[in-house]
């Protein structure tokens, strides 16, 4: 039979993880974001010079997505 104090140990022990993970994925696009938006940028910048290709994004959204997907790839390793 498990007992409640155990259920509730296990609970609060996930619930500690994915916090823990949470601050961490917070942490971790701190650090990339700034990265994805000047690559952004740049490519924006050469696309001035080159082929024309209309953009339905803004440049921080585009980068705001770069990096959560750069960082998915890091907590599904």
């Amino acid at each position: 039979m498990i007992s409640t104090s155990h259920t509730e140990q296990a609970f609060s022990r996930r619930h500690q993880e994915r916090e823990s993970q949470r601050v961490l994925m917070k942490r971790l696009f701190l650090l990339v974001f700034p990265f994805c938006f000047m690559t952004t940028i740049l490519g924006r910048i050469g696309r001035i010079f080159g082929a024309h290709e209309g953009t339905t994004q803004s440049a921080y959204a585009e980068a705001k997505a770069s990096a959560y997907a750069a960082l998915g790839y890091a907590f599904h390793a």
